[in-house]
């Protein structure tokens, strides 16, 4: 089985005094079957090959928030590095 390329999300761990919701991001090599995921963004989690890269302490609130352009650089980081795995050529 192939390894494949996600994007996975969690809550960011911020001092008390901060209300606002911050987040974090990853692309993540992972070794599980379609369909199946990590529980947690760490290289310790059951099918996680590796940790490719993270987003921390985004600000995760409105439309074009850190977070969500991080997302979206995440998304195509995953894409891109799917293909090449796959031999697909980017056109």
């Amino acid at each position: 089985m192939a390894n494949r390329f996600i994007v996975m999300s969690a809550s960011a761990q911020m001092p008390g005094s901060v209300k606002a919701p911050y987040r974090r991001c990853a692309v993540i090599e992972t070794d599980l079957p379609e369909g199946e995921f990590p529980k947690m963004i760490s290289e310790r989690a059951r099918g996680v090959v590796r940790i490719v890269e993270t987003w921390e302490r985004c600000h995760a609130r409105g439309q074009n928030c850190a977070f969500a352009r991080a997302m979206r650089e995440a998304t195509a980081l995953a894409d891109d590095l799917t293909n090449d795995a796959l031999g697909v050529s980017r056109s």
